[in-house]
């Protein structure tokens, strides 16, 4: 690809998308690419057309997450510090809490996962840090299909208190 793609919409799936911010692809006012079909997040996997039958009403928005390792979650411990494998932390969502609304397991794996960790080993709310009131609520409504986090969908709106914060341990 010698230019920045405006993306047509045609079976254009997550994994597209993933491999697309990997590729760290520029918006352009052109439609480029059509067609974009890929097997897993590598731009490697992905076949695509450079030729398009699509109008501007099918371009394809994108907002990438950090492609180099880092998240937008962390765990705390009470003292705010970066909790560790094994230690109960509160979730951090963009640096503020994660309400339990609609979280179970999978949630919970997705986002140890998503950290960097082999897995979710419990989850809880109603525990308490005195630094919760520190923080914003930034994340409601976890639904995850599956363990991985490109899974999930979520509300950035909330209509939660911070007893409803979520406390994880992953592994």
């Amino acid at each position: 690809m010698d230019q920045s793609p405006n993306i047509c919409d045609d079976s254009f799936n997550y994994h597209a998308a993933d491999a697309i911010c990997v590729f760290s692809i520029q918006y352009n006012y052109e439609i480029t690419l059509d067609d974009v079909r890929c097997r897993d997040n590598s731009w490697e996997n992905c076949t695509f057309s450079e030729t398009h039958n699509c109008q501007h009403s099918e371009d394809v928005f994108l907002a990438c997450r950090n492609v180099e390792g880092e998240t937008e979650f962390t765990l705390v411990n009470s003292d705010g510090e970066e909790a560790g494998a094994g230690e109960l932390g509160l979730l951090l969502y963009n640096g503020g809490t994660v309400c339990d609304d609609d979280f179970d397991n999978n949630a919970a794996e997705a986002i140890c996962v998503e950290l960097g960790f082999s897995g979710a080993t419990r989850w809880t709310s109603r525990h308490v840090f005195s630094i919760q009131r520190n923080y914003e609520i930034t994340l409601d409504d976890v639904r995850c299909d599956g363990e991985t986090w490109i899974t999930c969908s979520f509300s950035t709106d909330h209509n939660c208190g911070h007893p409803e914060d979520i406390f994880l341990q992953c592994f």
